[in-house]
């Protein structure tokens, strides 16, 4: 009866565990820019190349782009002149691994900053924010 009990006991207690499924680690990611410059002109294509860095054994695709303008008016387009696709804002767009080509359009003049934020799909990763601040002139 007492063997009885303390196998009920442990199975009981290997039942109730939890193990956590959360596996981020401290792999992250970067992002980094070329930034056009301080003064911008508005209405003007300025080329914004982006690279994508990690330190993880993570799959080279899988990662997303994030556009946000906290203030001021402009458009990012993803790829070069011949074949330039429009970035919306909050909606994540496939970035790949190593270097990349984009393009920001000013539309406004004023003050302006724009957020970039890389992110994998899955979340296994923290993602990594960049905030670009310029001046856009007529």
């Amino acid at each position: 009866m007492r063997k009885l009990f303390y196998l009920a006991l442990i199975t009981l207690d290997m039942g109730c565990q939890s193990e956590s499924l959360d596996i981020r680690a401290n792999y992250r990611i970067r992002l980094q820019a070329s930034f056009p410059g301080a003064t911008l002109k508005a209405h003007q294509r300025y080329a914004l190349p982006l690279e994508l860095l990690t330190d993880s054994y993570y799959s080279e695709y899988g990662y997303q782009l994030q556009f946000y303008q906290e203030s001021g008016l402009g458009r990012l387009d993803k790829g070069s002149d011949a074949e330039s696709l429009p970035v919306l804002q909050k909606v994540g767009v496939s970035l790949p691994l190593g270097k990349s080509a984009w393009q920001y359009t000013p539309e406004a003049a004023g003050a302006s900053q724009i957020v970039l934020i890389a992110q994998q799909e899955r979340g296994y990763t923290q993602p990594d924010t960049l905030r670009l601040n310029f001046t856009v002139v007529p």
